[in-house]
C-alpha cells in the first residue's frame, strides 16, 4: 500500500488525489492495464447512495468502480496484494473520502461561478502521452480506443478533468505561501536530531505455547476462524513461445549482391587513406608561439621546448584528417595533412590560445577491393539480414495475433514449441518448490503475464532487444485465497500453538512493562515477570535517520520516538509471534541552530504540512457548506461486496 499512501498523502493532493487517479489510469493505459469486468454483486443499476453532496450523490456502483480501478493499479505495483489486505488498510474509506471531497469542491466552485472552458480541458487531455500518436501529437483514434479499453465515456473523462482543475484552483490557493512561525523551527529541528537510546526485549509466544499436540477439531476450528492467515497470493501458469533471432541465421547468409551493396555503402571505409601522429603544444600568446616555433626550427623538439616553458605537449595518434580536425581544429588538420613527416606547422589560433603542431609519423593505409573486404563485411551483413528476417517474422505473427490467432495456432502453423511454467506468484515464487528460480526469460515475462486478464489475446513481449521475443498468453490461474487445510495442517498447528502461547506471553509482557514503568531494574523485572532467556537488543535512533527504512519504520522504533525517558511500552508482534517491550533509557538533545541545511529543510517541511492543513480545513468547511451526508450502511455493503467478490468461492 506504499504507492497508495504516497499518492493520497502528497501535498495538496491529500485532499484531491482521487481526481488525479483517472489521469494516472489513462496515462498508464498503454501498459495494458485491464479491468476485471466489474463486480456482478453491485451491477444491475443499484443506485443506493454512499454519500449525498448537495444535489449530487455517489452511488455504490460508482464507489465500487473507482475502488476496483485503484486496486488493479496497485496490483501492478504489488502483484501479491489481495483485496482483503487493501480493505484492511483503509483503501475503500480513503477512496470514498477522496470522491466526496472532489464532488464537494466541484459543487462549491460551481456555486460561486467557477467554470472550466472546453478549450482548457482539451489542452489538458492533449498533454496525456497515452492519447498521443507516433508523432507526439493528440490522436483522436487512439484517444477513443483508450477510453473504450478503460470503459470510460468521454463525458466522464471531461468531468474528471474539469473537476481536477477546479480543485487545483481552490486547494493550491489555500495552501500557497504557507509559512510556519520561525519560533517553531528550532524545536522541530531539534526533535529530528535528538538521540533516543534504550533496548527492546522480546517476549515470544513460543516460550509459552502448550507442549501438547492440537486436536483435529482445534486445528480445523483455528483454520476456519483465521482464513487470512493461510491465504496464498494469486498464482498463474505462464504459457509462451520463445523466439530467438538465431532461428534465421541459416537464411541470412549474404549473397554476392548483398556484399556488393554493403561494400558500396561503406566505400569510405575501404578507400586508401592515411593517418598521422602529431605532437601539439598550446600557449597563451601569439608572440610566445612564434618564439617557440623559431626555436623548433633550430632542431629542438616541442616536448623539450614545452618543458623549458613549464608546459606540456600532447600527442595525438592514429587520426585521419577528420579526426584531427575534431580535436585540434580544421586549420590545424588541413596544414598537418599537407605537411611532410617531421615538419612543424603553425602557430594557429585555437580556443585555448595558439597551437603549434609537429608531424611525427605518417601511416598510409591501402584500400581494399570487394574481395579483400568480404571477411569484414560477411558477419556485418549476416547480422543485419538476420535482424530484418526476425523483425519481419515477429511483425507477421503480431498481425496474426491481431486477427485473433491463438498461441497454440501460432505454434502449430510455425512448428514452434509452447512452454508452460508451473504455478508461480507475481513475485516469481513457486509455492510448491522452494528451489524454483526465475530464468532471464521468465523475469522479463512475469509482469506482463500478471497484468493480463484471463480472456486476453496472446501478445508479443520483448525479452532481449533485437534478439529474443516471446508470444505470451494467459495461463491457468489459482485466485488468491486460503490454501486447502491438508496442505497447511502443519502451519496451522504452529499458528494454533502460537495463538495459545500469545495469551500467556501477553500476561508476562504486561507485567514486565508495568514493573519497568515503576522503576524496577530490567533484570529483576524480567525475573518477576517470569520471562526467561529473553532476546534483548540495544536501540539508538534519531528521527532524521528514518529515511533508511523507506517508509516501513518498525513498530518498536516508532514507539521509541514517542516515549519519555525512563518508560517502557508494549508492542505486539505480527501473527501471534509474541510481544516486544520497548524500554527507553535516555534522550540526548542537540542544538540544531548551527546546522543551516537542517533548519532550512525543517522550515520547508513545516510550511508543507501547514499548507496541507489549510487545504484540509478548507475542504472540511466546504463539505459543511455543501451539506455532505455519508451513509455508513451503504459503505459497509460496498466493502462486503468487494470482499465477497474477491473470495475464492465467488471466483470459481
Amino acid at each position: 500500500m506504499q504507492f497508495f499512501r504516497r499518492l493520497v498523502r502528497s501535498n495538496a493532493g491529500k485532499y484531491g488525489a482521487l481526481g488525479l487517479l483517472l489521469l494516472i489510469f489513462i496515462a498508464f493505459a498503454a501498459g495494458d492495464i485491464t479491468g476485471s469486468g466489474g463486480l456482478s454483486v453491485l451491477s444491475g443499476g443499484n443506485s443506493t447512495q454512499v454519500a449525498k453532496i448537495g444535489s449530487q450523490s455517489i452511488t455504490v456502483a460508482e464507489l465500487q468502480n473507482r475502488t476496483q480501478r485503484l486496486f488493479e493499479r496497485l496490483r501492478e505495483q504489488q502483484p501479491e496484494l489481495t483485496m482483503a489486505q487493501f480493505l484492511a488498510q483503509g483503501g475503500l474509506k480513503q477512496v470514498a473520502e477522496e470522491m466526496i471531497a472532489m464532488k464537494a469542491l466541484v459543487a462549491y466552485g460551481e456555486k460561486h461561478g467557477m467554470r472550466v472552458s472546453k478549450k482548457l480541458v482539451d489542452a489538458e487531455i492533449a498533454r496525456i502521452p497515452a492519447f498521443q500518436g507516433a508523432t507526439g501529437t493528440f490522436d483522436e483514434n487512439q484517444f477513443k480506443a483508450m477510453l473504450a479499453q478503460q470503459r470510460i465515456s468521454e463525458k466522464e473523462l471531461r468531468e474528471e478533468f474539469a473537476g481536477n482543475i477546479i480543485r487545483q484552483h481552490l486547494l493550491l490557493a489555500a495552501g500557497a505561501g504557507a509559512r510556519a512561525p520561525e519560533s517553531l523551527v528550532p524545536p522541530y529541528a531539534a526533535m529530528l536530531i535528538e538521540l533516543r537510546e534504550g533496548e527492546v526485549i522480546g517476549v515470544p509466544s513460543a516460550a509459552f505455547a502448550p507442549a501438547r499436540a492440537a486436536t483435529d477439531a482445534e486445528l480445523r476450528g483455528y483454520y476456519t476462524a483465521h482464513p487470512d492467515e493461510f491465504t496464498l497470493p494469486e498464482q498463474r501458469k505462464l504459457r509462451y513461445i520463445l523466439l530467438d533471432r538465431t532461428r534465421f541465421d541459416a537464411q541470412a547468409t549474404p549473397t554476392d549482391a548483398d556484399l556488393a551493396t554493403a561494400y558500396k555503402d561503406r566505400a569510405a571505409n575501404f578507400a586508401a587513406r592515411e593517418t598521422r601522429d602529431v605532437t601539439q603544444l598550446i600557449v597563451s600568446t601569439q608572440a610566445q608561439a612564434k618564439d617557440l616555433a623559431a626555436k623548433a626550427a633550430s632542431g629542438k623538439s616541442l616536448n623539450d621546448l614545452a618543458k623549458e616553458a613549464g608546459l606540456s605537449a600532447g600527442r595525438l595518434t592514429g587520426l585521419d584528417q577528420a579526426g584531427l580536425a575534431a580535436q585540434a581544429g580544421q586549420d590545424v588538420a588541413k596544414a598537418a595533412f599537407a605537411a611532410p613527416q617531421g615538419q612543424l606547422v603553425g602557430p594557429f589560433k585555437v580556443a585555448l590560445g595558439w597551437s603549434l603542431v609537429h608531424v611525427e609519423n605518417i601511416t598510409k593505409i591501402p584500400g581494399k577491393t570487394l574481395e579483400q573486404a568480404k571477411p569484414e563485411l560477411i558477419p556485418i551483413v549476416r547480422d543485419q539480414k538476420a535482424k530484418q528476417l526476425f523483425a519481419d517474422f515477429v511483425n507477421g505473427l503480431d498481425g496474426k495475433l491481431g486477427e485473433g490467432a491463438t498461441l497454440d495456432e501460432v505454434a502449430k502453423t510455425n512448428n514452434l514449441q509452447v512452454v508452460e511454467t508451473p504455478f508461480i506468484t507475481g513475485q516469481g515464487r513457486n509455492l510448491r518448490d522452494p528451489d524454483f528460480k526465475l530464468d532471464p526469460t521468465l523475469s522479463a515475462l512475469l509482469k506482463p503475464a500478471f497484468s493480463m486478464a484471463a480472456g486476453d489475446d496472446a501478445q508479443i513481449v520483448p525479452v532481449k532487444p533485437d534478439e529474443q521475443v516471446a508470444v505470451l498468453a494467459p495461463g491457468d490461474v489459482i485466485p488468491s485465497g486460503p490454501a486447502p487445510f491438508d496442505e497447511v495442517r502443519k502451519a496451522a498447528e504452529v499458528s494454533w500453538k502460537l495463538a495459545q502461547g500469545s495469551t500467556q506471553a501477553r500476561v508476562a509482557a504486561d507485567k514486565l512493562t508495568a514493573l519497568l514503568n515503576k522503576g524496577v531494574a530490567p533484570d529483576e523485572a524480567l525475573k518477576q515477570a517470569g520471562v526467561l532467556s529473553p532476546e534483548r537488543k540495544p536501540i539508538a535512533v534519531r528521527r532524521a535517520e528514518l529515511g533508511q527504512y523507506q517508509g516501513k519504520v518498525p513498530a518498536p522504533i516508532t514507539a521509541a520516538l514517542s516515549m519519555r525517558a525512563g518508560s517502557a511500552r508494549l508492542v505486539p508482534m505480527e501473527r501471534n509471534a509474541g510481544f516486544i517491550v520497548v524500554r527507553l533509557e535516555k534522550i540526548t538533545e542537540a542544538d540544531p541552530r548551527g546546522n543551516a541545511p537542517l533548519m532550512q529543510s525543517t522550515r520547508a517541511g513545516l510550511a508543507n504540512v501547514l499548507g496541507s492543513e489549510y487545504a484540509g480545513q478548507l475542504t472540511a468547511a466546504i463539505e459543511k457548506d455543501i451539506d455532505v451526508r455519508r451513509n455508513p450502511t451503504a459503505m459497509a455493503a460496498v466493502e462486503k461486496a468487494l470482499r465477497d467478490a474477491s473470495s475464492p468461492a465467488q471466483q470459481q
